[in-house]
This record gives structure tokens, C-alpha cells and sequence, in this order.
């Protein structure tokens, strides 16, 4: 049997790919850990994007597999794995799943960065327990999920999802070093591995148009999900899951 592991975005932990792996465990081996410091895991002292993926690379070997797993992101996720996929193609299997990637062309990059800076600066102005309470809070979460939700028939469905699914992580400097992974960095098109996209046609946070530009530069299989927004986990995860199945 073909073993998957999906790697969540930022804020979340594992149980927010839940409806995705239950599609997927039909067929499939399904690991869904959640990230350091994320859930109930422990933080990692170099919570960077290379010490997510060396984190990885570690977590991969410990499973002692007896086949190279297929790797999956989602969000953030997609950022860790891509990067991955070039640190460590000989640790997975040929192909990689990218949900809903973030792709940041430079000016975009730029001006992400100035906001992840006065982003930064006021969350450390508070005293970490506010921070930490806020960045966790269902305000937040209902606001981001608003956001980021393009269905509005499911809207509360979502609401409630994305509550329960998120906002769980270690401390108040665990979820100020992703938000700088997640605004500062971006997501690529692994040179050393084949690579399927998976987005939401009304993604806010990083455009069809330019997802389209990327998967024609690189030459990569893009599927598009109609009537859907960056949260294609809770959105479409039949569909989400249904393309994963067709490209491994």
C-alpha cells in the first residue's frame, strides 16, 4: 500500500486535513503529523523553513517506511514541501502535491515582507500572554476563515471547522516564527520532482492567474477547483482528495 503524508499550513495541526486523509485512506496510508510546536507536538529551537524541513527529513526516517512516501502540502505546508522536495528528493517518491501554494513574485514578496515586519512588531508589543490568547482566539479564526472561505453556502460549517481545527500551537514565539515562515517565504515548483497543483479558483491569497503562470513556466499539471477558496481542505476535500488518487 502507497503511504501519503499531508503537511498542514499555518496555524492549523493535522486534524484540519482530517476530511482529505479519510477520502484518501481508502486506498492509501495516510500520516498527518502535525508540525513543531503546532497541536501537541514539541517546538523545534530553529523554527526556520530549513529547520521545518530538517525536522522532516528526521520525521520521514524514524518511520522506518518500507516504501518512499508520496508528500503533500497545504498552505504553509505546500511551502515546506516544495522546499523539501529539493533538499530532499531521495527521501520521497517522484511526484509531490502542492494545495493551494502560495506563489509570491517579487514585488508581491516585497511588500509581504513590510507587512510580516508590522505584523511582528505589534504582536511583540503585546505581552505574550495577550498574543498568545489572541493569535489563538475564535475571533481571529472566524475572521481568517471569512476570508478565505469562497462558498459562503458553508460558511458556518467552515467557521466551525477551521475553530476547532486551529489555533493550537506551543506559545506565542511558536506562531510568531510561522508567520514569518509563511509571509517571508513562498512556495516553488520542485526542480527534482514531478508536481501536481491543486487551488481553489477564487484562492485570496494567491491568484489563478498567477498559479496558471507558474504551472505554464514549469510545465506542471494544475487542476482547478470551481466555486472555491484557499481552504480547498474543508471546502472540496472529496474533490481535493480525488485529484491526489488520479496523479499517484
Amino acid at each position: 500500500m502507497k503511504t501519503i503524508i499531508l503537511i498542514h499550513g499555518i496555524r492549523g495541526t493535522h486534524r484540519g486535513l482530517g476530511a482529505v486523509a479519510k477520502n484518501l485512506s481508502k486506498k492509501y496510508k495516510v500520516i498527518t503529523p502535525d508540525l513543531p510546536g503546532s497541536g501537541t507536538r514539541a517546538e523545534l529551537k530553529n523554527k526556520t523553513l530549513d529547520g521545518y524541513i530538517d525536522w522532516l527529513h528526521k520525521y520521514i526516517n524514524n518511520l522506518h517506511l518500507k516504501q518512499k512516501p508520496y508528500l503533500i502540502g497545504h498552505s504553509m505546508g505546500s511551502m515546506v514541501v516544495s522546499h523539501f522536495a529539493e533538499k530532499y528528493p531521495d527521501d520521497i517518491q517522484e511526484k509531490v502535491v502542492l494545495m493551494a501554494p502560495v506563489f509570491r513574485p517579487k514585488k508581491n514578496q516585497k511588500l509581504s515582507n513590510i507587512s510580516c515586519d508590522i505584523l511582528l512588531f505589534f504582536l511583540k508589543t503585546m505581552p505574550q500572554k495577550w498574543c498568545y490568547k489572541f493569535m489563538g482566539s475564535k475571533f481571529l479564526s472566524y475572521i481568517i476563515s471569512h476570508y478565505l472561505t469562497c462558498d459562503k453556502t458553508k460558511q458556518k460549517e467552515i467557521d466551525q471547522l477551521h475553530f476547532k481545527y486551529s489555533g493550537r500551537f506551543s506559545s506565542a514565539k511558536s506562531i510568531m516564527a510561522d508567520i514569518e515562515v509563511s509571509m517571508k517565504q513562498s512556495t516553488i515548483i520542485p526542480q527534482k520532482k514531478k508536481t501536481k497543483l491543486i487551488v481553489g479558483d477564487k484562492d485570496k491569497l494567491s491568484s489563478l492567474e498567477l498559479t496558471r503562470k507558474y504551472a505554464r513556466r514549469a510545465n506542471v499539471t494544475l487542476r482547478i477547483i470551481p466555486n472555491c477558496g484557499h481552504f480547498i481542505n474543508y471546502e472540496s476535500p472529496q474533490k481535493v482528495a480525488k485529484f491526489i488518487s488520479e496523479y499517484i
